[in-house]
């Protein structure tokens, strides 16, 4: 079965669909496979993959940062737009597909500025904004376990709040961007980053201080369920959702909290099972890892440090690979935050996106080169034609939408 690539440069405002990632064959991309289009993807927001069944043969969404608009990719490769309120912060969709919810975030700001919440109907192709409360929400569409109808759940920050709102009440809010509130519970912890949903239990996923947090919502309102505490130090700053296995995974970030010594925190890649909470860790490697990906029970990361740059895929029982990477020249350096410009260049970092069970692709951020990896190392190099600044956005498409998906933007 193929798999297309979506990569993206957001720096520089460009983006395409690379065709051709047949598993098993690893026949490399020609850098002229796919026209680059323009659009600046919102890289926090990232790309949100789409249920099959979805209207209009619509298979991934992503949020263009310049124009305001949400990017809707369909099965023959073409993109429509709907206008939605930037800068994109975060996506979420209901489990058929039709609506995808945008928040919005800081953009170039240092502060959360922006209360809009855009709803948006792939089948219709329209969108409605309305206001909630300013921050940087995450998001997520889940069915109300009393009603069955479908409620988007925003997570708060300082103070951390859970918010649901019911799907119909935001599509008949009207124009001009009214004020829309819903049942808000509180959060144990006030620093929420990563969100995970399980559509099929009706259950939402925050990642926080405390762990993660669970909530359901029945008669739209938000009920606490149990938090699994994270497996020893540290925390998740990223939550993954795989329907296939029913499982959540997250990166544990731990050891020296100073920013500035990054190339100390110590990392773990944690796996829980969505119904009862155990968890399966593997060390992961000091350095910066950023963003797994996951796929079929399979999770890879990447691990940023000094010393080298690596891949890691481990299977579902436990059998890593482990493949060095070629350098990154403008890579993070110790002493600085690992966001940080180096040299007067953006700070760089890769992303990830897994091809099939044994390979991915990973980018190497400012030397604009996407590396095809395999169990026996990295199989091809491509020159994508653009920086990759910030390590860019990878996103893996499969040949075959599958009829249940993650339902947040990654």
């Amino acid at each position: 079965m193929n798999t297309n690539l979506l990569l993206a440069d957001h720096r520089s405002g460009w983006w395409r669909t690379l065709s051709g990632m047949a598993a098993g064959e690893g026949r490399p991309l020609r850098p002229d496979d796919g026209d680059a289009r323009r659009a600046t993807l919102a890289e926090h927001a990232g790309v949100l993959r789409l249920p099959a069944g979805a209207p209009h043969g619509a298979r991934a969404v992503f949020v263009d940062d310049a124009l305001g608009t949400l990017v809707v990719l369909d099965d023959a490769g073409e993109a429509t737009r709907i206008p939605v309120a930037i800068p994109g912060e975060h996506l979420a969709a209901d489990p058929s597909g039709r609506y995808v919810v945008c928040t919005t975030g800081c953009g170039a700001s240092a502060e959360p500025w922006s209360d809009l919440v855009t709803v948006a109907d792939l089948a219709e192709r329209t969108a409605v904004r309305v206001r909630v409360r300013t921050g940087e929400p995450g998001a997520a569409v889940v069915r109300d376990t009393t009603t069955g109808e479908p409620v988007v759940v925003l997570r708060h920050r300082a103070p951390g709040e859970v918010e649901a709102i019911g799907l119909r009440q935001l599509l008949d809010a009207g124009p001009h961007c009214p004020r829309v509130r819903g049942n808000v519970a509180p959060m144990t912890g006030d620093l929420g980053h990563g969100d995970a949903v399980d559509h099929a239990a009706g259950v939402v996923h925050l990642a926080t201080e405390a762990g993660i947090e669970r909530f359901e919502i029945a008669d739209a309102v938000p009920r606490r369920l149990e938090t699994w505490p994270w497996p020893g130090g540290g925390r998740a700053w990223f939550l993954r959702f795989d329907p296939a296995t029913r499982t959540l995974t997250g990166s544990l970030r731990g050891g020296e909290p100073d920013p500035a010594a990054w190339h100390r925190w110590t990392n773990r890649v944690a796996t829980w099972r969505a119904d009862d909470g155990e968890a399966t860790v593997t060390p992961a490697g000091d350095g910066l890892v950023f963003r797994p990906d996951i796929r079929d029970g399979v999770v890879a990361w990447t691990v940023v440090h000094p010393d080298g740059d690596r891949l890691m895929i481990r299977q579902p029982d436990g059998d890593r690979t482990e493949v060095e990477l070629p350098p990154m020249s403008a890579g993070p350096r110790p002493g600085a935050t690992p966001w940080d410009p180096v040299d007067g260049r953006p700070a760089q970092r890769r992303a990830i996106a897994l091809i099939d069970a044994g390979r991915a692709a990973v980018t190497r951020g400012g030397d604009g080169e996407l590396h095809l990896v395999g169990r026996g190392g990295v199989e091809a190099t491509i020159a994508v034609g653009t920086p990759l600044d910030e390590g860019g956005h990878l996103a893996a498409l499969p040949g075959q939408p599958s009829a249940s998906v993650d339902g947040i933007g990654r």
